[in-house]
């Protein structure tokens, strides 16, 4: 639970970053604009130093937190950068003559609820008070030298001042945190809550997926352990892509929880096809070749039929697009519809080539597994055909993990079938 929990929140964190960001495009204007209505005399209390600071603090504060989302996107430091600097901006405006600060000084606290976390929340409410603190008693001097008074004429020292204003001000500061910060626990606690009952939900559909995919194995006994191996390839190609850089954006944890998920059902439209087909010593005529190759629109209208109410929609995407387009290829020579590049879903194309992987290192009644070696130079030879450059490659990276891979899974389906089963070469 903890790690979804991370995940969603580490993902909205991103997203509130991204958006403050180019927010922060807006706040470097605030210098230019203060200045012309300094020359038109409609705002004295600033002046064109004022406008120069405000403007180098904006472009500082804002490029510094572009730069580190850049660097790192999970990185906590980026929002700490965004709320103290922007908060710097507002006490430095507080500590004006003439500009009257009141409720902006909870501006900062109030947008720290958009992270959702209460810790972080109470962390920018203190750094904040201190702040305002500050920007109150560099006020208090301003306001006695420029013998600020009261009603009655009586003159008030900076010490006399920053009391009396400071005294209101926490007291306003700690009511509006305190509604922040009961506000940001609701959230987070229902945030939290709904996690885990969607997790819960994911589970039982992953269940009835399982014994959907169970179900499909049972009907070609050349399958086998071909749906797992095919599910664990996929995952390993996806974590390699992700290692060197590619598809990142597209290859979230859930993208690729989502994939192991579909992987075992790339092959469910066999469940139309004969047995006398899909069961055949020999090779294959072309009408049956054509049959066979069915079973990609039939696994696509299958999975609609059973799985369209699920209710997460990416995850029954990511289902259907294995078992209609994993025989489609790169270069658009493949089928059913011929798509090409990019047209092919991502974790299609991954699902392809664990797919081609495993029938290569497989021994079927047909054909002889090939070795390790003569594998990676399929891959080599159909980069750029019939897999997608990046995936051929993350392929080849994997090479030694796939060979320790099919050693294990050769002892193990040895151990559980007594040594009569399909060999992994």
């Amino acid at each position: 639970m903890e790690e979804k929990r991370n995940a969603y929140f580490t993902e909205n964190e991103r997203k509130v970053n991204v958006v403050l960001i180019r927010l922060g495009v807006l706040a470097v204007l605030i210098g230019p604009i203060a200045a012309i209505a300094t020359m038109t005399n409609d705002y004295k209390a600033l002046q064109y130093i004022d406008d120069i600071v405000i403007s180098v603090g904006a472009v500082l504060v804002f490029g510094l937190a572009f730069f580190l989302y850049r660097f790192n996107r999970e990185s906590p430091i980026v929002k700490y950068v965004l709320m103290i600097g922007l908060h710097l901006g507002v006490c430095y405006a507080g500590t004006k003559y003439e500009i009257n600060m009141y409720m902006l000084y909870a501006l900062v606290p109030a947008l720290s609820c958009l992270y959702f976390s209460r810790w972080f929340t109470i962390r920018i409410g203190e750094v904040c008070y201190c702040m305002m603190l500050i920007s109150l008693g560099l006020r208090a001097t301003i306001e006695a030298e420029n013998a600020s008074k009261l009603k009655d004429g009586v003159t008030l020292s900076s010490f006399e001042w920053f009391g009396m204003y400071g005294f209101r001000m926490t007291i306003e500061f700690i009511v509006m945190f305190i509604v922040f910060f009961l506000l940001v626990r609701k959230i987070e606690e229902t945030i939290v809550s709904t996690l885990a009952k969607n997790k819960q939900m994911r589970r039982m559909q992953k269940q009835l997926i399982a014994g959907f995919a169970n179900f499909m194995e049972s009907k070609d006994e050349n399958t086998g352990f071909h749906i797992r191996r095919t599910a664990d390839y996929a995952k390993m190609i996806a974590d390699e892509l992700v290692r060197s850089g590619y598809h990142k954006d597209e290859l979230t944890p859930k993208a690729i929880d989502n994939l192991v998920i579909a992987a075992p059902l790339h092959d469910a439209g066999k469940v139309y096809i004969p047995d006398s087909i899909l069961q055949k010593k020999g090779e294959l005529t072309p009408e049956e070749y054509e049959i066979i190759k069915s079973h990609t629109t039939e696994g696509g209208r299958l999975i609609e039929m059973n799985l369209s109410n699920l209710t997460d929609r990416e995850l029954y995407t990511a289902i259907k697009d294995v078992a209609l387009c994993h025989h489609e290829w790169w270069n658009g020579s493949g089928y059913p519809h011929g798509y090409k590049g990019e047209s092919i879903p991502l974790l299609a194309r991954i699902v392809a080539a664990a797919d081609t992987l495993d029938a290569l290192l497989s021994q079927r009644s047909y054909k002889p597994s090939m070795d390790i070696d003569q594998v990676m130079q399929v891959f080599r030879e159909e980069k750029g055909t019939h897999f997608e450059p990046c995936i051929a490659i993350a392929v080849l990276n994997l090479q030694s993990e796939i060979k320790r891979y099919v050693e294990r899974e050769s002892i193990k389906m040895s151990s559980m079938t007594g040594g009569e089963t399909e060999e992994l070469s």
